[in-house]
């Protein structure tokens, strides 16, 4: 498993209310026996209501409305920081 987590959904059955609808992205990989190394992977995205596949991690998320936001790119620099020292 890759990722997880959920959807909010608009409900047919009981009007103005949503739905949690869980997902979760499994990779699956074929690898060659002599070899030992991968050959393909493909990225399946399952909900409740069935399933998808993607050939990248990225559009799988896109797919699910994750977007990743890299850590390095919210932190401050270090000159950034007030400092204490004289």
């Amino acid at each position: 498993m890759i990722d997880r987590g959920f959807e909010e959904q608009p409900d047919p059955a009981n009007e103005g209310q949503t739905r949690r609808v869980d997902w979760t992205i499994v990779k699956r990989t074929v690898a060659d026996q002599v070899k030992a190394k991968a050959v393909s992977a493909v990225y399946y995205v399952k909900r409740e209501d069935g399933g998808s596949e993607f050939p990248t991690l990225a559009l799988a998320r896109a797919a699910v409305n994750k977007t990743i936001v890299h850590p390095e790119k919210l932190t401050r620099a270090k000159g950034d920081y007030p400092t204490t020292k004289k």
